[in-house]
């Protein structure tokens, strides 16, 4: 049978429910040096994860979760990968992480593993800096800022690219899937390796991240770890499919199920995935069936959920000394080697874990490292206005030629989204763009996770892609991956995460209330990432092009209402706007009304109803919410002593509360009254027009809140 389209050794549903009380089946080994490759690397896997769990006990580690159990599937799976290759792990990967780190000749010297391979670092110091990490001390590879396997480690040099996870399960899926699309970008035949357990394959990522690779065909093998009860919900309660890989089968990939704890068959398995995706034959998805032999972390007693008869069958089963049994019996491995290489796996767990056992704990300025690669200001001039030439242009234009623009300056910017490509944007804002980049313009299925995820995972290996959401609202679908992936890797990894992600929001043209939103103010709470909200022509072109260069995520919103209602003439290519930096549009020196995007344009309108009343208000246009310009906001209040925030997003929780807050804390002793806010009612939109006007911040209601604070 084609495995393209079918299982390949797939066990029965009965046998999958049993294979626990069969002898295990260890495969006839093709080679005696990878055996015991794989034998070595098992047992220290199985060293470090007894050591941890004494910890543990002994109260000097606050959390464990255990790899017993595991160690055939993902030790396995890790040799299968060669330098350059990515893996995205879980929780209890500690094997393939091993495979991955350790060359086997330095690890295990005088086990018969050849020469170094000169690339990977030395074992004692790569092993000290993963206890640290496993201890949160300061030498690990966060620093102490996360968790146990929630790390990455990127180091091209060693041929290591290893990422790690959130606790959302599933969420690393699209990730690796964008990993893995950055490396067929690139042209090389490298390939990405990621694990889930029975539990994550439930979650939506986890079908839009498999469904995309199959669709885009790209290089990467998932991992699923089947333990057949998640945390503790058995499997015939997750799901109805007979088998997890027949999902992979109908995603229209490669998928087979074998026996995970038989290393020689889950190496064949994930080599057969490896070497598909390297030929371009697209993903593969392999389930490992595993027994439960761990509860979900230490201590949490999950493993009752067991019943008694069947974990003492998976106990009986434990892979690690069932292959060593096995290698001894049948003569691939000789007792004096196996003495040396246990010797070697004990000085190495010793002597990494004391070393980190004694280390420091982290500084505490750790804490406060930075959030965003690139600060807010990169000087303390601010730009010059640019010089702008040539006819009109609409607000849409200018974003179509930032596009146009940035694409043509760096072959690392992508464009991704719904319908961009053959059908340009549900704005045509992407029009022509397709016909001239092919490769680089990429339509997506509905799946903003998914999208979102590939988008991170590729601008983590060198990309630099705009994703689009077709509508603002939809971007509720992918908030996941944009707030818990996206925004926090800098800070977790002190890696950079440059994306953009493009947002036609706002309401005003009577779309109703899944069209309408203005979501800025839930990324403006979200630390790491950066917002804009353009009111003008020129800034549409010049922040979006800023935005595309920044080394951080960027969520840049376009309000719908001033795409094609507003024109001017925009700065050519050579112009680039800085993010950080509000401006004075009107000069006042009786109030000043701070606004931004579409709102923008509605202080200046009420401004101009001022003026005729002999009052000269000031309209501070923000441009960025985040980073914000606070110093030329006070210095506008200050001058004129009274202000009214005005902005389009609901009032409760908007970002004019911010606004206020800040020059409540900041100016009040220039304050001849309270800030007032302007906003839109705590009410979805309204459909009808006429409706969606009461709810609006309107001209009127601008200057009803302007006069009342005058009049203070």
């Amino acid at each position: 049978m084609n495995d393209a389209n079918s299982t390949v050794a797939a066990l029965s549903g009965e046998a999958a429910r049993t294979s626990h009380q069969a002898e295990p089946s260890h495969r006839a080994e093709p080679s005696s040096q990878a055996a015991i490759e794989r034998f070595a690397y098992m047992t220290l896997a199985r060293e470090l994860d007894s050591r941890f769990a004494s910890l543990l006990l002994t109260g000097r580690l606050a959390k464990w979760y255990s790899q017993i159990g595991t160690e055939a599937t993902s030790v396995a799976a890790g040799l299968a990968l060669a330098p350059g290759d990515v893996l995205c792990s879980l929780h209890r990967d500690l094997g393939a992480i091993l495979a991955v780190y350790l060359d086997p000749a330095r690890a295990f010297p005088g086990c018969g593993f050849g020469a170094a391979d000169g690339l990977r670092p030395e074992p004692e110091k790569v092993l000290y800096r993963l206890a640290c990490q496993l201890l949160g001390r300061g030498d690990g590879f966060s620093s102490g800022i996360e968790r146990s396997f929630h790390y990455a480690y990127l180091d091209p040099n060693a041929g290591i690219r290893h990422i790690g996870m959130i606790s959302h399960l599933g969420a690393m899926i699209p990730v690796a899937a964008g990993c893995a699309f950055a490396l067929k970008q690139q042209g090389s035949d490298r390939v990405a390796l990621n694990f889930i357990g029975d539990g994550g394959t439930s979650t939506g990522d986890f079908h839009e991240g498999l469904n995309m690779a199959s669709v885009w065909r790209l290089p990467l093998v998932l991992v699923v770890e089947n333990n057949r009860y998640a945390f503790s919900t058995p499997t015939a309660e997750q799901f109805a499919a007979r088998r997890l890989s027949d999902r992979g089968i109908g995603y229209g990939m490669a998928a087979e199920t074998v026996d995970g704890n038989d290393p020689a068959a889950v190496a064949a398995a994930v080599e057969r995935g490896v070497a598909r995706a390297r030929a371009g034959e697209g993903p593969t998805l392999v389930e490992a069936m595993l027994g439960r032999m761990r509860g979900h972390s230490e201590g949490d007693d999950s493993l009752k959920v067991v019943p008694p008869d069947e974990l003492q069958g998976y106990l009986a089963d434990d892979p690690v000394p069932a292959y060593r049994e096995h290698l001894l019996s049948t003569g691939v491995l000789e007792a004096d080697l196996a003495g040396r290489i246990d010797a070697c796996i004990s000085e190495l767990v010793e002597t990494s874990v004391e070393s980190a056992l004694a280390s420091s704990q982290p500084d505490p300025a750790t804490a406060h490292r930075p959030v965003f690669a690139a600060p807010a200001l990169v000087s303390e001039a601010r730009l010059p206005e640019p010089e702008v030439r040539g006819e009109p242009v609409t607000y849409v234009e200018a974003v179509h030629q930032a596009l146009t623009e940035e694409m043509e300056r760096d072959p690392s910017v992508l464009l991704m989204g719904q319908d961009i490509g053959r059908f340009e944007g549900a704005f045509r804002v992407t029009r022509g763009l397709w016909a001239k980049w092919p490769d680089r313009v990429r339509d997506t299925p509905i799946a903003e996770s998914g999208t979102l995820g590939i988008a991170a995972g590729s601008a983590m290996l060198g990309y630099r892609p705009v994703v689009e959401m077709q509508f603002a609202d939809f971007i509720t679908c992918g908030f996941n991956q944009l707030v818990n992936v996206i925004a926090k890797l800098f800070y977790r990894w002190e890696i950079p995460c440059p994306l953009v992600v493009r947002l036609p929001s706002g309401g005003g043209v009577g779309a109703g209330p899944f069209h309408s939103q203005n979501p800025e103010g839930w990324f403006a709470h979200v630390a790491g990432l950066k917002v804009v909200c353009p009111a003008t022509v020129v800034d549409a072109k010049i922040l979006l092009k800023a935005a595309i260069r920044d080394p951080d995520p960027v969520v840049f919103c376009e309000h719908k209402f001033l795409y094609r209602r507003i024109k001017g003439p925009v700065p050519g290519p050579e112009a680039v706007g800085r993010l950080g930096e509000a401006r004075v549009v009107r000069e006042g020196t009786d109030l000043t009304l701070v606004a931004y995007g579409a709102s923008t344009w509605t202080a200046l309108e009420a401004a101009d109803v001022l003026a005729s009343e002999g009052v000269e208000a000031e309209v501070v246009d923000l441009r960025t919410l985040v980073p914000f310009d606070e110093e030329t906001v006070l210095a506008a209040v200050k001058k004129t002593g009274r202000a009214v925030v005005v902005h389009e997003d609901q009032l409760t929780g908007g970002f004019g509360g911010e606004i206020a807050a800040r020059i409540a804390d900041q100016a009040f002793a220039w304050l001849d009254a309270p800030v007032r806010r302007v906003a839109y009612a705590d009410a979805p939109s309204p459909f009808a027009k006429k409706l969606e006007q009461e709810l609006l911040p309107t001209k009127d209601k601008v200057l009803a809140a302007a006069r009342d604070v005058l009049a203070f």
